[in-house]
């Protein structure tokens, strides 16, 4: 039977031991509690703040994978971050040019030309001009090697001959370095003119290269690494009202891309286009597109899903209209005789003499001399050639960090003086022989 009158003295004790601990581990959490009035912890640091100079490689990228929208936007996120900087640094030198390109190329991408490319060929770039053929109303294109004794030219160009051999056009060096358009025309004893320079404009403020004269003898295009390029060099068309060359005009997508451009030539005889580029990245090597040039230009709708493939050219067929058939115009390409085409590209040189006569051919010499001192020649332009395209892979493996090559290149450039000398040299004693047979 339980007692439920008397308290248990052992209880007692107990619970008073109890209290005890229960208050000391009270008090314990009391103190671990912090109070509304305590001290916070300290935050941690602040992030470091973005880098603005970081958007420009991003911009930069974006740029030339045709994402003109995205590499505004890098710039638009640098001037942002730039602006949060108490002391807003300078921009970098290159900045407003790689904005003046991207709103370029945005403002191209709106009007890319509808035209039908009906068929590429990947050639090597040293010479690329000699894949193009022309028919013979058209016009020659030809090395810098065929060029009359004593005129000089620009390290990489090609030239111009109108169908009746009378005016040349190609690019000559000034003396600030760069590359400007020259013409001279063939007087009545045979001789050429002292070239003249066409219009310092066509330069955009930087070089004019690779001419093309339309057989109206006034529309020319040409290509130009200056103000109003997308890329290094774009294409670029101007027209000669009688006195002087007209402002030239950019022609746009999907001719131009943010690489090089080069040398459009339209063929009206035979209704092609052609033009070259080396936006497909190949080593040493250029992309010729082969197309059909409109009268009226048209251009794709702005919201064509497909634009940016237009304008980058990533597939030829899709370019095609349902149903076209462009056989005729490759066989009218097919026919043309190589022997008087423009780019006589089966010849087995170009080599211009007195008078406007053009040599192709070994048997065309009537003097032993004059075709031995041919041979000659070629066996030095073989040599400069090769001499260029050495140079041209050492500048570029100089350009991506490699500082040692700079003595070898200054070596390179002074051998394809000396041997741009010997060129002209042989060439001279070429025409010397053959006109002194002619005369006899």
């Amino acid at each position: 039977m339980r007692n439920f009158g008397v308290t248990h003295p052992i209880v007692i004790h107990n619970m008073k031991l109890y209290t005890a601990i229960l208050t000391i581990a009270l008090a314990f959490a009391a103190a671990s509690i912090p109070s509304a009035h305590a001290a916070k912890p300290k935050a941690k640091a602040q992030k470091a703040a973005a880098n603005p100079n970081e958007q420009i490689p991003l911009a930069e990228k974006a740029f030339y994978e045709y994402r003109f929208e995205d590499a505004a936007n890098h710039l638009d996120e640098y001037e942002t971050l730039r602006g949060k900087i108490k002391k807003n640094p300078p921009a970098p030198i290159d900045y407003s040019e790689l904005k003046q390109r991207i709103d370029l190329g945005l403002s191209m991408l709106d009007r890319v030309e509808k035209i039908a490319i009906i068929d590429s060929l990947t050639v090597n770039a040293d010479d690329f001009f000699r894949a193009y053929r022309l028919s013979a109303p058209s016009g020659r294109i030809q090395s810098a090697a065929t060029l009359p004794a004593g005129f000089s030219a620009a390290d990489t160009t090609s030239v111009y001959v109108t169908e009746n051999g009378s005016t040349m056009i190609w690019a000559d060096v000034d003396d600030d370095g760069n590359a400007r358009l020259v013409e001279s025309t063939l007087l009545a004893d045979g001789s050429w003119e002292t070239p003249t320079p066409i219009g310092d404009d066509l330069r955009n403020g930087a070089d004019a290269n690779f001419p093309f004269l339309m057989s109206d003898g006034m529309t020319l295009y040409y290509a130009s690494n200056g103000d109003g390029s997308l890329g290094g060099y774009d294409i670029f068309i101007t027209r000669n009202n009688g006195d002087q060359y007209l402002q030239p005009q950019n022609i746009g997508m999907p001719y131009n891309s943010p690489y090089n451009d080069y040398l459009l030539a339209i063929d009206e005889l035979t209704g092609a286009g052609w033009w070259a580029t080396d936006r497909n990245h190949i080593p040493g090597k250029l992309t010729i597109y082969i197309f059909v040039p409109q009268e009226l230009r048209i251009n794709y709708p702005v919201d064509d899903p497909e634009l940016t493939d237009r304008a980058r050219v990533t597939s030829i067929a899709a370019t095609w209209s349902e149903g076209s058939d462009y056989s005729s115009l490759r066989n009218a390409i097919a026919a043309i005789n190589t022997s008087t085409a423009g780019s006589r590209s089966d010849s087995e040189f170009t080599f211009a003499m007195p008078g406007g006569k053009v040599y192709t051919s070994m048997r065309q010499f009537r003097s032993r001399a004059a075709a031995n001192g041919m041979r000659e020649y070629l066996m030095a332009q073989r040599e400069l050639q090769r001499i260029e395209t050495e140079l041209a892979t050492m500048r570029q493996a100089y350009a991506k960090g490699n500082k040692s090559l700079g003595s070898a290149i200054l070596k390179a450039e002074d051998s394809i003086e000396r041997q741009r000398t010997a060129l002209r040299r042989i060439a001279n004693s070429v025409i010397q022989a053959e006109t002194k047979q002619a005369q006899q």
